[in-house]
This record gives C-alpha cells, structure tokens and sequence, in this order.
C-alpha cells in the first residue's frame, strides 16, 4: 500500500549520502523528516534515543534507509568520465578512478576544471534525485513535497 509522506528531499539526500559507520537514518513516515541515530558515546545524547527507534522500526513508521553504496557513486564518476569530450581531462579522470583514493582524487583533478567541475556537480545532483526517487517507489512512498531542481 502506497503511503503519502511530506518528504524532505535535503534530509533524503544527506542520509542516502552519508557514509558513518557509527549512525544510522531512518524516514519518519509520519513527519517526513530523516532521524539520524548516532552512537551516544561519539557525541552525547542527541537525536532518537535506541528505543525510540526500535520502537519507531516495529511501529512501522520509521524506515531504515541503506545509503548509497560506495560501487555505485564509483560507476557514476566512471560514467561522467566517459562523457567528458577532452580527451585529455577523461584520460586523467580515468586514472584517478583506477585503485585506492579514487574518489579524491576524481575530485582533485575536476577541481580547477571550471565548466566540467560543474558539470560533474549536476550529474551527481541528477543521478542523487534518482537514487531519491528510486527509493521512495522501492518503499512504496509517494512523496506529497515536491522535489527541488
């Protein structure tokens, strides 16, 4: 059954971007909102506490979001770097893609790049929107905001 919920489209994206071993996020399906769960011991006693959660979890209004694993950001730098015309800026994507550091080093070399560093930040923005989207249909969550541009 399909639910309606108020979605905070930048509180989606952060949790489906965010890469903390020691925190977890959860969409609220009755606010809307993204509950960030956060080891206590790394930062006190903020957000739900872990009954709350658990709670949340059995009542089934709050759903675990997985965020976006590291092998698919990696595909969509591969798949930027395969779009870029100058040949010479692809084969350094190309290179800073292969082994461990790839994606900051993907970043160092689009970094003075201008217009393809731009370029780069929509793409990642547009395939972000759909993992976004793709999640909700997954859940069954037909958002009631609309998402921004």
């Amino acid at each position: 059954m399909t639910q309606r919920v108020p979605i905070d489209w930048d509180d989606l994206e952060m949790a489906l971007a965010m890469k903390m071993e020691e925190s977890a996020c959860y969409l609220n399906l009755r606010t809307g909102k993204v509950e960030i769960s956060v080891d206590p011991s790394l930062v006190g006693d903020i957000g739900p506490s872990e009954e709350e959660i658990e709670t949340g979890v059995s009542e089934c209004y709050l759903i675990y979001i997985e965020p976006i694993e590291s092998s698919v950001e990696y595909r969509w730098m591969a798949e930027f770097a395969d779009s870029v015309d100058d040949p010479g800026l692809r084969a350094k994507l190309e290179v800073a893609l292969d082994g461990r550091g790839a994606f900051r080093r993907f970043k160092n070399v689009l970094a003075d790049q201008g217009a393809e560093r731009e370029r780069w930040f929509a793409f990642h923005g547009r395939r972000l929107r759909e993992a976004m989207e793709e999640w909700l249909t997954d859940h069954e969550i037909e958002p009631t905001t609309t998402p921004p541009r």
